[in-house]
């Protein structure tokens, strides 16, 4: 605790009147930090007065000196606890320095005992204001501990909940909890792993990666702390195996990323600063968000076999619809790699190309209902078996509806039939009414049933494909968009792999 008397001076400045004295308070590290009058007695220069505030803070006990002038110096020490952090000095410029009182007092032992009080006094004012900044900080540093944990909370709790989004939350650790780095380290999924730290830290420890994995492999197996799911060293100096980590001391705090039983890895903290110590309340937060983000990552791979299990039930739809027509064989495949090309062309977002991506390849899921007759039909349809194939965008809605994952490209899928001229299906709609995802595989879609063997007609160049988009253009097809394909064509399409299913 420093001597900070800024609140102590006006009660000094009234003692001063009321005693017809005058105080100066020394502090260790400053020097004078306090006097009850402007100017320095003539009779005491500031050396000599300097001079016995060192005898007092080196003695740790009551000073007495009468210079030149018989004006009696008295002091007294300023304590925190057992240490001395200043001293407490009162001028006398009467004479009763020498004086006996009736009952055998010296005047210097009434001064003893009313500096002794006076100074006592300021100890506990000090000790109290310090308490209460002590409090204010530690509230103010939970504050902003709640509030940080209040913000990335929601960004924990999601099943989207990415690699990018735990180091972004990691960089805001050294700030937040005032430490110079902050990292995570899971051995057996090194995606997740993230390192951010300070400026002063990166000087102090260039390979931090590397000084992170030595300090969690340096954790005694037989810590008491760790059956509680954390590590801590205090000072490094005075801990076994961390004393050499560092050329400098440090403490380290550490908790584990479970969930489940499963270990997935370390969430840490590192500081220089050995003047703090890393407080409960840290602690919690720390673990709170080491086991929020571990349920994620359990979540995460839930979720990821779950995905996995409908891509290979889609392959399956895919390829059990292909089978049914040898002439549409690789169809779905095609038009998802032409969609995609042009999803790039137009700039679209990841979300975007993986919505269009699904909706695409699963364009025709409704013709799974279809029978064989009608699809390999090699003369032209009857009105009603013309009826049977335009249902199959919405027998492909109804299969696929219930699949969550794929919710947003079922619009996509629904409506490629829809006409730019509204005089389309299944629901007529016009022009930019028609989602995008559907107005570009309707395009593709179009190429590619035209540049295909069909069992009522042999395929065509793609020159005549183009030919036939653009005099379709604006009435089946969103004109800007058989643009694109063309420039897609001509500059894309030999050079692009193969579309493929995620895997």
């Amino acid at each position: 605790m420093k001597l900070d008397i800024g609140r102590s001076q006006d009660f000094l400045s009234s003692l001063s009147q009321i005693s017809q004295m005058d105080f100066q308070i020394w502090a260790v590290d400053k020097g004078m930090v306090f006097s009850s009058r402007v100017d320095q007695p003539k009779e005491i220069s500031l050396k000599e007065v300097q001079d016995f505030s060192a005898r007092i803070i080196s003695r740790a006990a009551f000073q007495h000196a009468s210079p030149e002038g018989e004006n009696g110096l008295f002091g007294v020490p300023i304590k925190n606890g057992e240490k001395v952090i200043g001293s407490l000095i009162a001028f006398s410029s009467n004479s009763r320095s020498a004086q006996v009182a009736l009952d055998g007092t010296t005047y210097a032992e009434e001064m003893e005992r009313f500096l002794t009080h006076t100074a006592g006094l300021l100890e506990e004012k000090l000790v109290s204001t310090y308490e209460v900044e002590q409090m204010a900080d530690e509230l103010s540093q939970n504050f902003e501990e709640l509030c940080f944990y209040a913000r990335i909370a929601s960004r924990v709790k999601t099943i989207t909940f990415s690699a990018n989004m735990l180091r972004d939350l990691v960089e805001e650790l050294p700030e937040t909890m005032r430490t110079d780095i902050a990292f995570t380290w899971l051995p057996e999924r090194q995606e997740y792993n993230a390192l951010a730290s300070t400026e002063e830290a990166v000087e102090k420890i260039p390979e931090q990666e590397l000084f992170v994995e030595n300090l969690i492999k340096s954790m005694p197996v037989n810590s008491p702390s760790l059956k509680e799911d954390y590590f801590i060293v205090n000072d490094s100096t005075l801990t076994p195996g961390y004393q050499d980590q560092a050329p400098e001391p440090y403490r380290f705090l550490a908790v584990k990323m479970k969930h489940d039983g499963k270990f997935y890895g370390w969430m840490g903290l590192v500081s220089f600063n050995l003047k703090e110590i890393f407080r409960r309340s840290e602690l919690r937060l720390l673990n709170s968000m080491a086991e929020q983000i571990a349920v994620v990552i359990t979540n995460s791979d839930l979720y990821r076999d779950l995905e996995r299990f409908v891509i290979n039930m889609v392959k399956s739809l895919v390829f059990a619809i292909e089978a049914k027509d040898d002439y549409t064989r690789g169809h779905s495949e095609r038009v998802c790699r032409y969609s995609l090309l042009m999803a790039e062309r137009l700039g679209l977002d990841e979300e975007q190309k993986k919505v269009l991506q699904w909706s695409s390849i699963l364009h025709d899921s409704g013709k799974i209902g279809i029978p064989e007759s009608i699809l390999n039909k090699p003369e032209g349809l009857e009105d009603e078996e013309y009826q049977v194939i335009k249902n199959h965008p919405m027998k492909g809605h109804t299969i696929l509806e219930p699949l969550e994952q794929l919710a947003s490209s079922l619009p996509g899928m629904l409506h490629h039939h829809e006409r730019y001229d509204g005089t389309g299906y299944p629901q007529g709609l016009r022009g930019k009414e028609i989602p995008l995802e559907a107005r570009i595989i309707a395009v593709a879609d179009t190429f590619d049933a035209i540049t295909s063997d069909r069992a009522y007609r042999p395929a065509k160049s793609p020159e005549e494909a183009l030919a036939v988009m653009e005099e379709v253009a604006g009435s089946q097809l969103d004109p800007d968009l058989v643009t694109v394909f063309k420039e897609v064509y001509t500059q894309d399409l030999q050079l692009s792999p193969e579309c493929s299913l995620q895997k």
